[in-house]
């Protein structure tokens, strides 16, 4: 990707135009980063001066042409950001990140934890240190037996023991009856 005679970097405020390997076309300005690009696309719908901002490796670009000096790409007055938008997404992700982690048993087997998987499909289900509760009132705990299974109402108790019985099941026949 070296422009004739040029190096691997590109000029900050250089004007590009690129065509990437699923032959999209951009025009942009460089970031500091031979390896990342900062693609900068103008509004379309023109509601005013507002570009869309995106990220693109520079393994993706099939070939670029020089077009031109552009603008200071730093020009902090001409760069809008949406920071309630990217805000939103930060938080989402975060209970995203957070969500997934707590469905993650700490210090127990990957047997133990194929059966939460497992339960969680059809149950709300949550740790409580290494013991799985389902329902918010049946328990599992180790080793995670049908026998294992406390509390709750016995039509509870009899449906968690059927996932129970068919995870033990199919992860003996999977491991060989380890």
């Amino acid at each position: 990707m070296e422009a004739q005679g040029q190096g691997d970097e590109f000029a900050i405020g250089c004007l590009l135009s690129i065509k990437t390997t699923l032959s999209e076309e951009f025009h942009f300005l460089p970031c500091q980063s031979s390896l990342t690009l900062r693609l900068q696309e103008e509004s379309k719908s023109g509601a005013g001066p507002k570009r869309n901002i995106r990220l693109l490796k520079a393994n993706y670009i099939k070939e670029f042409t020089f077009l031109g000096q552009g603008e200071d790409p730093l020009d902090v007055n001409k760069c809008f950001l949406d920071l309630n938008t990217l805000q939103s997404k930060e938080e989402s992700a975060i209970r995203q990140a957070e969500a997934e982690a707590e469905r993650i048993g700490v210090g127990v087997t990957p047997q133990a934890q194929s059966l939460f998987d497992a339960l969680s499909k059809t149950l709300p289900v949550r740790w409580d240190k290494s013991t799985i509760v389902v329902m918010n009132e049946v328990r599992v705990s180790s080793p995670y037996l049908p026998e294992s299974v406390t509390r709750g109402t016995h039509a509870a108790n009899g449906r968690v023991r059927k996932v129970v019985e068919f995870e033990k099941k199919r992860l003996q026949s999977r491991y060989g009856g380890q």
